[in-house]
């Protein structure tokens, strides 16, 4: 994903060279850029969850005990489920209306929005199978009270005391 990062930023260099230097400022870099980060914030999901980088509130969840923590995050992994599995479905209905009625932008360029449209059900499977990794490594923390290996400083048990 971090190559759109850069292609974003190649474009957004671009007109301003364009825009400030030469005074022929760009119609398509905006646009491009707009449907480029909707395909990086829904394809990084499913990474974000990997390293732990979603917002976490831990107020009290940092004092629990690691088996304590597995507990709440397999209970609470429902709601995540129960909004990734409806983003899915949503976004897998709004992709095949967008190429059914051939959706554009209704901008000056008219680009088809299926292909940003698409990646949000794409983005939301991948959350959802890194999901129920996370799901497994938190029941296996609930029943062992022992973290999932591999788990660095800094993840979602660190805070834990280890008995």
């Amino acid at each position: 994903m971090s190559f759109l990062l850069v292609a974003m930023m190649l474009t957004i260099c671009y007109e301003v060279v364009a825009r400030y230097f030469f005074d022929r400022p760009t119609i398509w870099s905006l646009e491009l850029n707009t449907y480029l980060l909707c395909a990086y914030a829904m394809l990084g999901g499913g990474f974000t969850l990997l390293r732990n980088g979603h917002v976490n509130v831990d107020i009290l969840y940092g004092r629990f005990s690691v088996r304590t923590k597995g507990i709440i995050n397999c209970l609470t992994s429902f709601f995540f489920f129960i909004f990734v599995i409806i983003l899915t479905w949503n976004g897998y209905h709004m992709t095949v209306e967008s190429i059914q009625y051939h959706e554009t932008a209704g901008t000056i360029l008219d680009w088809p929005l299926a292909p940003t449209k698409i990646m949000v059900p794409i983005g939301a499977f991948l959350l959802l199978l890194q999901g129920v990794v996370r799901f497994m490594e938190d029941l296996t923390t609930a029943v062992t009270g022992r973290p999932p290996k591999g788990v660095e400083a800094g993840g979602m048990f660190s805070r834990a005391k280890e008995e």
